[in-house]
């Protein structure tokens, strides 16, 4: 938990915002809306919105899932929250069944920012590749059909 996190005060719409978000999230997954409660919800990751980036929000919780047949269910979520022009909007949700599948989703996702797949060698390596063949190719067939045309 980042030490920014612990000392906010978050508004009471933001708080609703997320105990809707987490208890829809237990709906999704097709267990009692009625049954079902969301338990210890809390900001675990906060990134402010800058001017130039959007701010990031990532809350636990801990839920008791009621199913169909009346099985208790301890699940263990994640929601993900954009900051966008001052306004919460859900990103992404996660629902685990085990606390430390919910742990290594929240190292991942907090470990900053992601490279992408060009910024990888290898990668880079063998998109030049393919576009080197693709206009490789595509000059031989103009070539064969330089070639026919010109021999008719």
């Amino acid at each position: 938990m980042t030490p920014e996190a612990d000392k906010i005060h978050f508004s009471r719409q933001i708080w609703q915002a997320a105990s809707e978000h987490a208890h829809r999230s237990l709906v999704h997954r097709d267990f009692c809306p009625e049954q079902s409660r969301i338990e210890n919800l809390r900001c675990v990751h906060l990134e402010d919105e800058t001017d130039t980036t959007f701010g990031r929000q990532l809350w636990c919780f801990e839920a008791i899932g009621i199913d169909v047949v009346e099985r208790r269910h301890t699940l263990y979520g994640s929601l993900d929250f954009s900051i966008q022009f001052g306004l919460l909007e859900a990103s992404q949700t996660a629902m685990f069944e085990d606390s430390e599948h919910r742990e290594n989703f929240l190292i991942r996702e907090t470990a900053g920012p992601r490279k992408f797949a060009y910024s990888y060698p290898s990668t880079r390596f063998w998109v030049l590749s393919a576009w080197a063949s693709v206009a490789v190719l595509g000059c031989l067939w103009i070539a064969a059909l330089v070639n026919f045309l010109s021999s008719r």
